[in-house]
C-alpha cells in the first residue's frame, strides 16, 4: 500500500557494538551545539552519521531528538516536507494546522507560508530539540534548497539543526559563517587519531607495535573506512605489519583494493549475496530471496550483521539495510565487471518485487535501469494519482521527463499520464500536444491504468477539463460514459463526473444532480472527484430551490476537503464556492465573502487551471460583492468573468445567463440604490403567496421562465402571470430587480 511517509527514514542507524567511542567528537557536538546550525561535511567513509548518532546517545545532546534520512526523492518538495512534518509530529510539535498548507503549495506559496508555520511547530516544543538532516548532499532541487534555506533563516532559539552530507550542501553557508551561526565538522576532525586506529585493530583481536599502528594511520590519512577495511582485512594474516608496510597509493585506490581483499575472503555464497545486493539502495531479505533467485536471504544477513561486513540497519526492527555507501560502491562495480549479464536481471527482478509491493519509486528506479521502459511507463501510469493526492506532483513529473527520454516515449500510457498532469497544471499547449500525439496513435484496447481505451482518455480529458468549450464538453463526456461502464473504475467516476457538469454547463441541474449522484457514490472515486461532484451537486440544488439540502451538500463537500487535508489544493475550490453560495443564500453576506476569498488566493496559484470552476466562483462572488455594496470590486470580478466566458458555442446560453444575473446585480445596485433603500423600509402592501414566493425564488437563477413552468408542472401562462404579480407587489421593473428588492426585504 502507498504510504506518504517511509517510517525508516525517520530513525538514526542503530548503535553497532562495533563502533568504537569517539569521546572527542561527542564534545565537539556538544560545543557546535551552542550555534544554531552544524554542519558534518566529509566524504563517506568517515563516520559522520555514526559521530551524530553517538552523540545523540550520549546523554550530551537534547532530550527531543529528531532525524530525517535524505534521499533523490526528497527534491520533491512535498516528499520533503511531509518528512519534515512527520519527524515533528512524532516529537509532539503542534503540526496539524499545517498539514493541509503543504501537499499543494510550491516555491513562495513554500516559503512564505508553510516553512513559516514548521519554524512556529518547532518553537512550540517544550523543550530544547535536536534535528539532523542525513545525506544533505541529495538534496539538488533549488526549490527544495531555497526552503530549507528560509527554514534556517527561522529556526527558534530552542532548535539546534545538524546537516550531514558528503560535501557542501548548496546552501547559503557564506553568510552563516560571517554571522557566527554555522559550526563545521570536516574530514580533518573525523579522520581517526592513532588512539582510535589502536581502538579499532583491537576490537578485532590485532596487536601490532605502536609504529605499525601509526603507518597504517598515516598510509590511510585515518580515513576510517580504509582502517575498517585494513582491520578486516588483517584478521588471520600470519604478516599483518608487512601487509600495512605494502599499503599505497590514493584513499580511493586504497579502499579499493582494500575492500576487494574483504570481500576475496568471504566464503562464496556470501560473497554473491554481497556483490548481488550491492546493486540496491536498500534491501530486505525478502526482496534478497526474489533479486537472488537463491533464497537464504535472512541467515546470509545474519552472518554480515555478525562479520560487520559494513552493514547498516536502517529500521529499528532489523527489516531494512544498506550497505556502506564506499563497500557497496565496490561491489557494485565488482557486480559489472565479473557478471554484467546479470545486472539487468536483479534490476528487473528487483522492480518486480518493489512494484508488487507498494515501493513505486524504486519500482520505477530499477525498471528503467533494467532497459524495461514500457513497464516503467505502465507502472507511473497505474501510479500517478496516488501521488497526486499527496501533494507529490513533482515527483511525477520527473519520471515523466525521464520516460519522454526513454523508449516508452510517444507511447499510450506515458502520454496519457502526461496529459491528465499538463491539464491538472494549467499547462494548456502541453496538453494540446500530447492528445495530438494520442489522436494517432493505433487504440490497442484497455491501458494500464484501467482506461478503457485511448479514446476513452481522450473523451475524458476533453470532457472533464472543457478547454475547448461546452460542445465539445457535452459530446466528449457522452462517450466517456459509454466507454467507462466498470463502477469500480475511478475513471467510471470521472466520466460521470464529466458528463454531470456538461449538463450543469447545458443548463440541465436536474439531470445534471443525477450524474453527479454516480459519481460521487462509486467506489473507485477519488477524492478530488468526489468534491466537484458534490460541490456542483450544492450549486444544481440551489438553482433548484433547494436551500436546505444544498446546506447539507456544501457542508459534506467542505468535510470531504478538511478530512483529506486538501484545503490548499486547487481542486478544493468547489468546497468554497458552494460554502460562499449558502451562506450568501441565508443572508450572510460577510461570511460569503470571506470564504469566497479563501477559494480565490487558492485557484490563483495556478491560473492556467480549467476555466470553469473559476467562472462559478466568481458568479458567486460578484454576487457577494454587490449585495455587499462594494460597487468597485464588484465591477472588477465581473470584467474578469465576462473574460473568461468567450465560446460562442449555443451551448453557453445558460452560462451566459448565470453571468447576466450577476450582472445585473452589479447593474441594479448603481441604479436602483435609493429605490431599493425605499423598498426595504416601506411595508409590503399585499403579501407574496406561498407560490409566489416559490417563483421568486426560482427567478434567482439562470432558468428561463418556460423551464421555471416545468418544473413546478404548470403552464407557461401562470408562471408569467405570477412573474407579473411578483413585480407589482415589489415595485419591481424586472427580474433582477425583483430579486434584489427581495433580498432587502429577506423574502430571499
Amino acid at each position: 500500500m502507498f504510504d506518504p511517509v517511509d517510517e525508516s527514514k525517520l530513525h538514526p542507524p542503530p548503535a553497532r557494538p562495533a563502533w568504537i567511542p569517539r569521546v572527542r567528537l561527542v564534545d565537539a557536538m556538544t560545543s557546535a551545539a551552542q550555534l544554531p546550525v552544524t554542519l558534518i561535511a566529509a566524504p563517506a567513509g568517515y563516520g559522520k552519521s555514526t559521530v551524530a548518532t553517538q552523540w545523540f546517545d550520549s546523554g550530551a545532546a537534547p532530550r527531543l531528538r529528531g532525524w530525517l534520512r535524505l534521499d533523490a526523492g526528497d527534491n520533491d518538495p512535498t516528499r520533503l516536507w511531509t518528512h519534515l512534518v512527520a519527524v515533528i509530529d512524532r516529537l509532539g510539535g503542534d503540526v496539524d494546522p499545517i498539514a493541509a498548507e503543504y501537499v499543494a503549495m510550491s516555491g513562495p506559496a513554500m516559503i512564505g507560508r508553510v516553512v513559516p508555520r514548521f519554524a512556529d511547530a518547532l518553537a512550540t516544543l517544550a523543550e530544547p530539540l535536536a534535528l539532523v538532516l542525513d545525506d544533505v548532499h541529495l538534496l539538488r532541487s533549488a526549490e527544495c534548497t531555497a526552503q530549507l534555506d528560509a527554514l534556517i533563516d527561522r529556526l527558534p532559539p530552542n532548535t539546534h539543526l545538524i546537516l550531514v552530507s558528503r560535501s557542501d550542501p548548496s546552501l547559503r553557508l557564506g553568510r552563516l559563517r560571517v554571522a557566527g551561526r554555522l559550526a563545521e565538522i570536516r574530514s580533518r576532525t573525523l579522520s581517526f587519531t592513532a588512539a582510535e586506529t589502536h581502538q579499532v585493530l583491537a576490537s578485532e583481536g590485532l596487536e601490532l607495535s605502536a609504529d605499525a599502528i601509526e603507518e597504517l594511520r598515516v598510509r590511510t590519512e585515518g580515513w576510517p573506512a580504509a582502517v575498517y577495511l585494513a582491520a578486516l582485512s588483517l584478521r588471520g594474516r600470519d604478516d599483518p605489519e608487512n601487509f600495512i608496510a605494502e599499503l599505497s597509493g590514493s584513499n580511493r585506490f586504497i579502499a579499493d583494493y582494500l575492500s576487494e581483499e574483504v570481500l576475496a575472503r568471504q566464503e562464496p555464497d556470501l560473497r554473491d549475496f554481497i556483490v548481488d545486493m550491492s546493486l540496491f539502495e536498500q534491501f530486505s531479505a525478502p526482496l534478497g530471496d526474489v533479486a537472488t533467485g537463491r533464497g537464504g536471504s535472512a541467515g546470509l544477513i545474519r552472518r554480515l550483521e555478525r562479520t560487520n561486513l559494513f552493514l547498516t540497519p536502517l529500521d529499528a526492527a532489523g527489516v531494512w539495510f544498506r550497505f556502506h555507501h564506499l563497500f557497496g560502491s565496490f561491489a557494485r562495480g565488482a557486480l559489472e565487471a565479473e557478471r554484467p549479464e546479470r545486472v539487468r536481471d536483479l534490476h528487473l527482478r528487483g522492480a518486480d518485487w518493489f512494484g508488487t509491493h507498494g515501493y513505486v519509486d524504486e519500482a520505477v528506479r530499477h525498471a528503467m535501469a533494467g532497459g524495461a521502459d514500457a513497464a516503467a511507463a505502465a507502472l507511473v501510469q497505474r501510479s500517478w494519482t496516488r501521488y497526486f493526492d499527496v501533494g507529490r506532483a513533482a515527483t511525477v513529473r520527473g519520471w515523466i521527463q525521464a520516460l519522454d527520454a526513454s523508449s516508452a516515449a510517444g507511447e499510450a500510457p506515458l502520454t496519457v499520464t502526461a496529459a491528465w498532469v499538463a491539464a491538472l497544471a494549467g499547462q494548456r499547449a502541453e496538453l494540446e500536444r500530447r492528445l495530438a500525439v494520442l489522436e494517432n496513435l493505433p487504440d490497442d484496447g484497455p491501458l494500464p491504468d484501467g482506461t478503457a481505451s485511448i479514446r476513452a482518455a481522450l473523451a475524458m480529458l476533453r470532457g472533464m477539463f472543457g478547454f475547448d468549450g461546452p460542445d465539445r464538453m457535452i459530446a466528449e463526456s457522452a462517450v466517456a460514459v459509454d466507454l467507462q461502464p466498470d463502477p469500480g473504475s475511478a475513471w467510471f467516476a470521472i466520466a460521470r463526473a464529466a458528463r454531470g457538469h456538461a449538463e450543469y454547463v447545458s443548463g440541465r441541474p436536474d439531470q445534471a444532480r443525477t450524474w453527479f449522484a454516480e459519481a460521487a457514490g462509486a467506489p473507485g472515486a477519488a477524492n478530488s472527484v468526489r468534491i466537484l461532484a458534490l460541490g456542483l451537486t450544492a450549486l444544481c440544488e440551489l438553482e433548484l430551490d433547494d436551500p436546505g439540502s444544498a446546506r447539507a451538500t456544501a457542508t459534506e463537500t467542505m468535510r470531504l476537503v478538511t478530512e483529506h487535508a486538501m484545503e490548499a489544493m486547487p481542486s478544493s475550490l468547489w468546497a468554497y464556492t458552494v460554502v460562499g453560495a449558502v451562506r450568501l443564500s441565508d443572508g450572510d453576506v460577510g461570511g460569503a465573502l470571506h470564504i469566497l476569498d479563501e477559494g480565490l488566493q487558492i485557484r490563483r496559484r495556478l491560473p492556467g487551471l480549467t476555466p470553469w470552476p473559476l467562472i462559478y466562483h466568481l458568479i458567486v462572488m460578484v454576487k457577494a460583492a454587490a449585495r455587499a455594496r462594494q460597487e468597485t470590486r464588484a465591477t472588477d470580478l465581473l470584467t474578469e468573468l465576462e473574460g473568461l466566458a468567450t465560446w460562442p458555442d449555443a451551448t453557453m446560453r445558460a452560462t451566459l445567463a448565470r453571468i447576466a444575473s450577476a450582472r445585473a446585480e452589479v447593474e441594479v445596485g448603481r441604479r436602483v440604490e435609493p429605490r431599493l433603500e425605499r423598498a426595504a423600509g416601506a411595508e409590503l402592501g399585499e403579501p407574496l403567496t406561498p407560490r409566489e414566493a416559490q417563483v421568486l425564488r426560482r427567478l434567482r437563477g439562470s432558468q428561463s421562465l418556460r423551464e421555471i413552468a416545468g418544473d413546478l408542472y404548470v403552464s407557461l401562462n401562470t408562471v408569467k402571470t405570477i412573474t407579473s404579480s411578483v413585480y407589482r407587489k415589489l415595485g419591481a421593473h424586472s427580474r433582477a430587480e425583483a430579486v434584489s428588492i427581495g433580498r432587502v426585504r429577506r423574502l430571499l
